[in-house]
């Protein structure tokens, strides 16, 4: 009489196995798209910065232009 109430009150192991798997791959699919999405920002930050680095002149280029003129200006006083 228990061993029949265990089987009906328990739905069997092959009905709950592919609803586990299927959620568990789910789940993994979620956090690998949350993971890769984060790494993606993460590289769009670090390359922007660099771009706006880039973009700007460097200390001694921006030494270099001013020199010249300052001297002719020297020069001409």
């Amino acid at each position: 009489m228990e061993n029949l109430k265990e089987k009906i009150d328990r739905p069997p192991m092959r009905e709950i196995a592919p609803k586990a798997g299927l959620a568990a791959i789910v789940a993994l699919a979620v956090v690998a798209a949350g993971v890769g999405l984060v790494i993606y920002k993460r590289r769009q930050r670090r390359s922007l910065i660099k771009r706006l680095q880039d973009a700007m002149p460097e200390m001694d280029e921006i030494r270099a232009s001013l020199k010249r003129p300052l001297e002719r200006a020297v020069k001409v006083l």
